[in-house]
């Protein structure tokens, strides 16, 4: 079998903040190649091992995570039942190296957290993708079983999507359980997430497909609603993040909801049952609020409209 070629960096279009139900499905999104080893390594161009992904989930007692940053320790010395620290860890573990490598070469690490991680950031079933950080230090230290471990600091990187992940007071909302929810009169759920909450001050509360900002005080304030186009949980296995949410009127929203709107790749507005205007119609974009195809894509195929009628 050939040798595994870390991957430095987003895979694809995975969006930090997606979650999965389980290693496996990591695995398969190519997010980490190991279904049970908490680092990913492989070989970088120059072909030594580097690491390019860590799992955060009941690995060691001594891990610490602080979301910004976080204190991992290294592979090595547990027995395999127990996971009690039974030896020391060594700098020629390969997974050991590879982080080492990555902090020397500046590589970045994707972090995936598991639910049985830090209770105030991990997700409370399956596994999150939470974008990128740097290993910026490591060093060797007696852990609190007594034995040498291997120990690094990384930090979360800005930029480059970084801001599509949940900052902590979104983290705690979504992994508590459930964001708030209100059911209303037309069966559906309305979930103001801070996701949701971040996207609709971007629009200033006004829709972003018929320009209607619905006035409900004598302040001026509009209300819109945060609508997800690929749905969220066991409708359409959806997450929530910036990519996946629209700003959008009730009516718009709810239509959206039902497939009597969709949206082309190119984002245009197509109204499947409405004929009376020869108009196109695009979303209203801003330059930060990056859509993801594979949304619209989903969305369409959950209401089986066939690319031919695009």
């Amino acid at each position: 079998m050939p040798a595994y070629r870390a991957v430095f960096g987003h895979v694809d279009d995975v969006l930090p903040g997606t979650q999965f139900a389980s290693r496996m499905a990591v695995k398969v999104a190519r997010l980490h190649k190991e279904e049970q080893a908490g680092i990913s390594w492989g070989l970088d161009g120059d072909r030594e091992r580097a690491a390019d992904a860590i799992v955060l989930s009941d690995g060691y007692d001594d891990d610490l995570d602080n979301w910004d940053e976080i204190i991992y320790t290294g592979a090595g010395g547990q027995h395999r039942n127990t996971k009690r620290q039974i030896a020391d860890q060594s700098w020629e573990h390969p997974g050991n190296a590879g982080l080492r490598r990555s902090r020397i070469k500046g590589y970045p690490v994707r972090v995936i957290r598991g639910y049985q991680g830090e209770a105030d950031f991990s997700p409370t079933s399956g596994y999150r993708y939470d974008g990128l950080y740097e290993v910026v230090e490591e060093w060797m230290e007696a852990g609190n079983a007594g034995h040498q471990i291997c120990r690094f600091r990384l930090r979360r990187l800005l930029g480059d999507r970084q801001e599509l992940t949940p900052v902590e007071e979104q983290v705690k909302e979504l992994l508590d359980g459930q964001a708030p929810r209100i059911t209303t009169t037309v069966e559906r759920i309305v979930r103001d997430s801070a996701v949701a909450r971040r996207v609709k001050s971007w629009y200033d509360h006004t829709c972003q497909i018929c320009q209607l900002a619905l006035t409900v005080d004598s302040n001026g304030a509009s209300y819109a609603e945060g609508a997800h186009i690929q749905a969220l949980g066991r409708h359409g296995n959806g997450p929530d993040v910036d990519g996946n949410v629209l700003c959008l009127c009730p009516n718009c929203h709810v239509r959206l909801d039902r497939g009597a709107l969709y949206l082309t790749d190119d984002l245009e507005v197509i109204d499947r049952y409405t004929k009376n205007s020869n108009s196109r119609v695009y979303l209203t974009t801003v330059e930060h609020h990056h859509i993801q195809v594979r949304f619209l894509q989903a969305h369409r195929r959950s209401w089986n409209i066939e690319s031919s009628i695009i």
